[in-house]
């Protein structure tokens, strides 16, 4: 083999040697028994480094975490390894598997077996063992819901200002996708003052922006609601963060329309809610001076 032939082997050699970096592994950790006796089941991913580190607590939707075949849904690996990635501790809690179930999407409102306040009871549990922790550093966590859960995060704000309990940790910044505000809307709900992040779409028909935008206007009217950012994307329906297509589930009927409601991504959306998801966790989980 000649000179040039040996270089353009060791050259093949050395641009084929690519370094694969391994996702973050997930653990499966138990919350103390809440006051129903259930135990929370969670997946919990530390922040790298010897500090304390924000954290952020993150609630399913009604379709639960997993997958049909029983994996972690890809919207939440997607988000533990770009919290994780950003420095950022993430506690998931399942709701719905501590409890037996897998999801509830199909289920009306009034017959679920998992309902809104037993899903605040869960986060303010998970709260709770987070600020225990000693990678976590208590000031600085966030509460990310979709859905369901960002119904309950909601609640959970209301809930919290209602009814404190003693040495719960604050609230650094809670961020919502898709929530359903018309029942906080019509009992005009003050909540905890947070900062408060809105990632609604506009063509959403089963939890309509709508009633969002009316109880954010309503809040700042009140003057409960301080720091409040309303992102309401065009062209949009339930799931516009995610990346399946657009389509129409006749199964689910808590929607507007008895046919049914939509649900799918939209690229643009998705793009831009998160980086408007990045830039809030950015500003609210930003590192801040001891007391």
């Amino acid at each position: 083999m000649g000179l040039v032939s040996r270089c353009l082997l060791r050259m093949a050699i050395v641009f084929t040697v690519v370094t694969v970096h391994a996702a973050p592994a997930l653990q499966r950790v138990d919350i103390p028994p809440l006051p129903s006796g259930v135990v929370l089941r969670a997946h919990w991913l530390p922040a790298e480094g010897p500090e304390r580190r924000p954290a952020v607590l993150a609630l399913h939707g009604c379709g639960g975490l997993y997958t049909k075949g029983g994996g972690l849904a890809e919207r939440y690996r997607e988000t533990a390894e770009r919290l994780h990635a950003a420095g950022y501790a993430v506690l998931m809690p399942d709701s719905f598997g501590s409890r037996s179930l897998r999801e509830i999407c199909q289920t009306r409102y009034r017959e679920r077996g998992v309902d809104v306040a037993q899903r605040v009871q869960d986060a303010r549990a998970a709260l709770a063992w987070l600020a225990t922790q000693p990678q976590v550093d208590a000031r600085r966590i966030g509460v990310l819901g979709w859905s369901n859960g960002a119904t309950t995060t909601l609640n959970l704000l209301e809930q919290r200002l209602a009814r404190p309990e003693p040495g719960e940790p604050a609230i650094a910044g809670a961020a919502v996708f898709y929530p359903g505000c018309g029942p906080l809307a019509k009992r005009q709900a003050v909540l905890e003052a947070a900062p408060l992040l809105m990632l609604l779409g506009a063509l959403d028909d089963w939890t309509p922006a709508q009633p969002c935008v009316d109880f954010a206007r309503s809040l700042q009217a009140r003057g409960g609601g301080g720091d409040i950012t309303v992102q309401v994307y065009d062209n949009s329906y339930h799931g516009f963060a995610g990346t399946a297509p657009v389509r129409l589930r006749a199964d689910v009927p808590n929607g507007t329309s008895p046919e049914g409601v939509h649900q799918g991504g939209n690229p643009e959306a998705r793009a831009k809610s998160l980086a408007a998801l990045d830039a809030f966790w950015s500003r609210v989980l930003a590192t801040r001076a001891a007391p």
